[in-house]
C-alpha cells in the first residue's frame, strides 16, 4: 500500500492538485509537485526474505532532496495522531536516510530486520514543496534465540535434480508469536525455506513422541526444466483430504529436539514430481 501527503506552497497549488492527484508520480516530467515511489521485492538469496526487502525508490524528476525513514506502521500512524502529518515529514527529513537520486530517477538499496509491519516511508522535495509516500511491508517475526541448526535431506530425485543437491545447512525457527508456525530456513539453499504449522495430534516413533504438522501449498525458488515454478504441500492438500494425515498414515512429525520426519509432494502446474516418504531436517546435536 502506498499513500501519498503533500504540503504545498500556495493555496492556488492545492486547488491545482485536486483535479490531478491520481496522475501524481506516474508521469516523470508532467507532475507539479516532487514525488519520490517507493516500491519492495523480494531480495536476493543472501538475504531473509521474510524480514529482508530490496527497496526501489522512482523519482518523478521534480525532487532536488530525498530521504527515507524505516518504522513499525503503528509506531508512525500513533506519532502522525499525535504530532501531525507535518511533523512526521519533518522527522523522515531529520532522523532518515538521505537517498542520491541518479540521473535516470532511480535508487536501489535492501532494507533488513523488518520482523512485524513496517513502513518505508520517503519525503521528497524540491525546496519549497514536499510530499511524502510509503510502502508498507509485514516482515514475518521470528524467534532466533530458539533455533536449531542441522541439515535438510531431500529424499526425492526430481526435487534433489531441481534443487541443485540432496542436502542443505538449514535452521529450524519457531514464530515469534505463533508457536505452532514454523519454518526451516536454507531447506532448499540459501535464501529458501520450508514453512508448517503442528495440529493438535500426537504419535509414537523411534525417538519417542512427536507431534504432527501441516504443509501448506508453497512455491519453492527454483524450477523445473521448462515446467515452471515447483511447489510443495503435504498429502492432505495434494488429495483434498485432511483424513491422510489424521488417518492413512502419512503424517508429518516433529520430536521435541526438532528432528523432523517430512511427507511431501514436490509439483509443478502440469502435475506432480513425485513425493518423499520422508524428507528429513536433522539438528546437529
Amino acid at each position: 500500500m502506498k499513500k501519498y501527503i503533500y504540503i504545498l506552497a500556495t493555496v492556488v497549488a492545492a486547488l491545482s492538485l485536486a483535479s490531478c492527484t491520481e496522475k501524481i508520480g506516474t508521469v516523470p516530467g508532467n507532475d507539479a509537485f516532487p514525488v519520490v515511489t517507493p516500491y519492495h521485492y523480494t531480495p536476493s538469496s543472501e538475504y531473509d526474505a521474510d524480514t529482508d526487502q530490496r527497496v526501489r525508490f522512482v523519482s518523478n524528476g521534480k525532487a532536488t532532496q530525498a530521504y527515507y525513514l524505516v518504522e513499525k506502521k503503528a509506531d508512525k500512524l500513533a506519532e502522525i495522531a499525535t504530532k501531525g502529518e507535518d511533523a512526521y515529514i519533518n522527522k523522515v527529513i531529520a532522523e532518515g536516510t538521505q537517498i542520491t537520486i541518479p540521473a535516470e530517477g532511480v535508487f536501489e538499496t535492501v532494507i533488513t530486520d523488518m520482523a512485524g509491519v513496517y513502513d518505508i516511508s520517503v519525503v521528497a522535495s524540491d525546496g519549497t514543496n514536499k510530499t511524502m509516500s510509503a510502502t508498507t511491508f509485514d516482515g514475518i517475526p521470528w524467534d532466533t534465540t530458539t533455533s536449531i541448526e542441522g541439515t535438510y535431506k531431500i529424499k526425492n530425485a526430481t526435487a534433489q535434480k531441481a534443487a541443485g543437491a540432496a542436502s542443505f545447512p538449514a535452521v529450524l525457527q519457531r514464530h515469534a508469536t505463533d508457536p505452532t508456525l514454523y519454518r526451516i530456513k536454507g531447506a532448499f539453499g540459501p535464501g529458501t525455506k520450508l514453512t508448517f504449522q503442528t495440529i493438535d495430534m500426537e504419535g509414537t516413533g523411534s525417538k519417542g513422541k512427536y507431534t504432527f504438522f501441516r504443509i501448506p501449498e508453497q512455491k519453492l525458488p527454483f524450477t523445473y526444466g521448462s515446467y515452471g515454478t515447483v511447489s510443495a504441500r503435504d498429502f492432505g492438500y495434494w488429495q483434498g483430504d485432511d483424513a491422510y494425515i489424521t488417518d492413512m498414515g502419512y503424517e508429518s512429525g516433529i520430536y521435541a529436539d526438532g528432528y523432523c520426519f517430512i511427507a511431501v509432494q514436490y509439483y509443478v502446474t502440469k502435475g506432480s514430481l513425485g513425493y518423499s516418504l520422508y524428507d528429513y531436517f536433522v539438528p546437529n546435536n
